[in-house]
C-alpha cells in the first residue's frame, strides 16, 4: 500500500518537472520583491524638467521618503524638484539658489512661499535653460502640472514669493 496519498503524490509530481519548478522559483522571487517594495520606506514620484538644447519636457522618476501626511509628503517634492534634474541635459525649472520658505497644505489648497530667487529667469553658464515665451512663468505652471499629476487629493496651489502672492 502507498503511504503517499493519490492527490499530493500527483502536486509532487506536477512541481518536479523543470519547467514548472523554475515558475515557482519565478513566482517566489516576484512575491518576495512585492513585499519588499510594500515594507520599502520610499515611494516613486515623477517630476518633469525641460531639455536645455530643445526645451522639450523630460519625465524623470525619483524614489522619496514616505510621509504619513501630506504636507510633508508635499514639502518633499518641492524640494527635490527645487534641488533640480539629475539629468545633465535637462535644466531646472527655477534658478538653483531657490528656496522653500514655507509649505502649508490645508482643506485641499496648498501654499507655496519661495524665495525672491524663483522670480528670476533660470541660467545655466551663459545660456538660458527657459525659453523666452514661457519665462518664469513656466516652471509656476510646470511644478503646479507635477503636483497635481503626483498627488491628485489637490484642489488648488497658491504660490508666493517671499510673501506676496504671485497670479500665473
Amino acid at each position: 500500500m502507498n503511504p503517499i496519498p493519490p492527490t499530493f503524490s500527483t502536486v509532487i509530481r506536477f512541481f518536479t518537472g523543470k519547467r514548472m519548478r523554475r515558475l515557482l522559483y519565478l513566482v517566489i522571487l516576484g512575491a518576495a520583491a512585492l513585499k519588499n517594495a510594500a515594507d520599502s520606506d520610499t515611494i516613486r514620484r515623477t517630476f518633469v524638467f525641460y531639455n536645455m538644447k530643445n526645451y522639450a519636457p523630460q519625465a524623470e522618476e525619483h524614489m522619496l521618503l514616505r510621509s504619513r501626511s501630506e504636507e510633508a509628503s508635499l514639502t518633499r517634492y518641492v524640494e527635490e524638484t527645487l534641488f533640480g534634474p539629475r539629468n545633465p541635459e535637462s535644466a531646472p525649472l527655477f534658478p538653483r539658489e531657490t528656496k522653500l520658505l514655507s509649505l502649508f497644505y490645508r482643506d485641499g489648497v496648498v501654499y507655496i512661499d519661495l524665495s525672491e530667487v524663483a522670480a528670476l529667469p533660470v541660467v545655466t553658464g551663459n545660456v538660458r535653460a527657459v525659453p523666452m515665451e514661457g519665462g518664469v512663468e513656466r516652471g509656476f505652471s510646470t511644478l503646479r502640472e507635477s503636483l497635481a499629476r503626483n498627488f491628485p487629493f489637490i484642489k488648488e496651489i497658491k504660490f508666493f514669493i517671499e510673501g506676496h502672492s504671485i497670479d500665473f
